[in-house]
């Protein structure tokens, strides 16, 4: 007898106890003259006993295998094999090398592009999400604000606040003409293009 998934126990034991409600009325309707089946009672019994199995997490082993045509699942393409490796090496180191030229927090598309620059070998199909997703954990890459990152050995050095740039004074101000209003409301003037 194989053990159904939590989601079904969960049905089970919902509807189960749906029953024991619904028959407890009855009983309180039509007094002791009903007694329960006993299917009902070996049925309850063996639901509560599977709920009592711990269960264990995750997706079934083998569910991410392809099915052959004779129905059987295959072992995985890298089954037995180490994880392959860029061959231009590891990304935290890259990104850190990225980082540290820049001298400032980058963007991931910058951090991308500059990887691009030093010839970074990418394994996975989708590089920019998987920097996406793996940026926050790289070793020596911290995150300043939302979508920017900088180099640990800079984060340190660098000032708390961002340095206030000095405003020119020496920029002349552009007059802007006003619109013209006309004397009747809602008919335009003769300047007013559409």
């Amino acid at each position: 007898m194989s053990i159904p998934d939590s989601i079904t126990l969960r049905k089970a034991v919902k509807i189960a106890s749906k029953i024991e409600r619904l028959q407890e009325k009855l009983h309180a309707l039509l007094g002791d003259t009903l007694e329960l089946p006993p299917a009902a009672e070996t049925v309850k019994n063996q639901l509560l006993e599977y709920a009592k199995v711990p269960r264990p997490r995750g997706r079934p082993p083998g569910s991410g295998r392809k099915v052959r045509e004779d129905g059987t699942r295959g072992p995985s393409k890298l089954a037995g094999q180490p994880r392959p490796a860029s061959p231009s090496g590891p990304l935290a180191p890259a990104v850190v090398k990225v980082l540290q030229r820049y001298g400032r927090a980058l963007k991931v598309n910058e951090i991308l592009i500059g990887l691009e620059h030093d010839n970074y070998v990418w394994t996975a199909k989708n590089p920019r999400q998987t920097l996406y997703v793996r940026i926050g954990k790289l070793a020596g890459v911290s995150k300043v604000s939302e979508g920017l990152y900088i180099a640990e050995s800079l984060a340190s050095a660098a000032p708390a606040e961002a340095p206030v740039l000095p405003v020119a004074e020496s920029i002349p101000e552009i007059p802007v003409p006003a619109p013209e209003v006309s004397e009747s409301f809602g008919a335009p003037s003769e300047h007013t293009s559409y």
